[in-house]
């Protein structure tokens, strides 16, 4: 069964599938927080157009980079290899079938999924085709790419394990579906030998890579309301492991949890709405609430340091940290810089007049893709 929201009003379906545009002008959309003085300011080092971007659909397409290139897709099937320096075309693929999730990037390979419920792992050299295996489902997430392995969970719940060298499924595995859910799903991750999952209805898995067993199951999200629309729950964002091997996971109507995956048990918990993966450094976990608050929390302690409200009614995408300064982007084509210490203002740059779909650092660069499918590198001016 597709995970999509059915049977819904009209502002229940505004708000699940992001449909509804951010004006600033509308009631509920704070104005823009006034800056200092001293803000930081942009340079625009190089646009490419790729496509029609998400052509209008619920799909959250990410560049990947690995130099000397960038590589992003369209929901309209075209991939294009970038120039990271330059901005130069390297080459582009025409897929002729929509790509619905990507970029994965691995050694000289790169993988998406397609409308038709492929998956297609190609050269990254010049885009040819190496090969395509059959999913059964959608994939709405990134591909997760090892030197032997290419790894999915597509919107069934099923994570399926592929030979990176013949396309061969090597093993998958089934998790929950809910009835109700959001269109999408978090991306695995992997972890040495362990591959790490999340299911439609909270749980976390530690699943052995080579054999696909299961190691452990716990908790992670818990539902909070009491009809049937307010107990909807869902792990949009991807998941982010430190290198302490603490995992967080945050979800929609539900919460931001610390997992430690070595004593397998909860460090810390907070209430949290969220389709975004959270924003991790030295000391913090940021993330965004999908009423447009932003906050900073302890990653020891789980304690809320700083909370910014200053862009309400705003759809934000994921935070990210570059240099030295809490990045994120906005449906109305912002981005918008914070200082990681308080929450303050640092920054403003208005990227494109179309909505952001994704944020991605390159450093020293900042990559940012429109809805709209341009692609565009930042830089700090001097």
């Amino acid at each position: 069964m597709m995970r999509r929201i059915v049977g819904l009003g009209l502002p229940a379906t505004c708000l699940l599938l992001a449909a509804c545009s951010s004006n600033p002008s509308r009631e509920g959309v704070a104005p823009l927080p006034e800056l200092p003085s001293n803000s930081v300011t942009l340079d625009d080092r190089w646009s490419v157009n790729v496509g029609d971007g998400n052509d209008g659909e619920v799909v959250q397409l990410e560049p990947a980079v690995k130099a000397p290139a960038v590589y992003a897709a369209s929901r309209d099937g075209i991939i294009r290899s970038v120039g990271r320096a330059s901005g130069s075309v390297r080459w582009t693929r025409d897929l002729d079938v929509g790509i619905t999730g990507g970029v994965g990037l691995g050694d000289d390979v790169l993988a998406v999924g397609t409308e038709q419920s492929d998956l297609l792992l190609l050269n990254s050299k010049d885009g040819t085709t190496i090969w395509t295996a059959k999913l059964g489902s959608a994939l709405l997430s990134l591909p997760r790419l090892t030197q032997k392995d290419v790894i999915v969970q597509t919107l069934d719940g099923r994570i399926q394990v592929f030979n990176i060298s013949d396309g061969k499924l090597r093993w998958q595995f089934d998790t929950p579906v809910p009835p109700l859910s959001l269109r999408g799903n978090a991306a695995p991750i992997v972890s040495g030998d362990k591959l790490y999952a999340v299911s439609g209805q909270g749980d976390l898995y530690q699943l052995d890579l080579k054999s696909g067993l299961p190691i452990w199951q716990t908790r992670v999200t818990n539902s909070r309301g009491r009809g049937e629309i307010e107990r909807l729950m869902d792990i949009d964002g991807d998941l982010v492991l430190d290198n302490n091997g603490t995992l967080y996971t945050a979800g929609f109507q539900s919460q931001l949890t610390a997992t430690d995956t070595v004593a397998v048990r909860r460090r810390w918990q907070i209430n949290v709405s969220t389709s975004q993966s959270v924003g991790l450094d030295g000391a913090h976990v940021y993330a965004v609430d999908n009423d447009g608050t932003m906050a900073a929390i302890n990653r020891i302690t789980g304690e809320l340091v700083w909370k910014q409200d200053g862009l309400k009614g705003r759809k934000l995408l994921s935070p990210v940290i570059w240099r030295g300064l809490v990045v994120v982007g906005d449906s109305d084509g912002y981005l918008h810089l914070f200082s990681p210490v308080d929450g303050k203002p640092r920054g403003r740059e208005r990227a494109s007049r179309d909505p952001l779909m994704s944020v991605v650092v390159d450093a020293p660069q900042l990559l940012t893709l429109t809805t709209k499918g341009k692609l565009r590198a930042w830089d700090v001016k001097p």
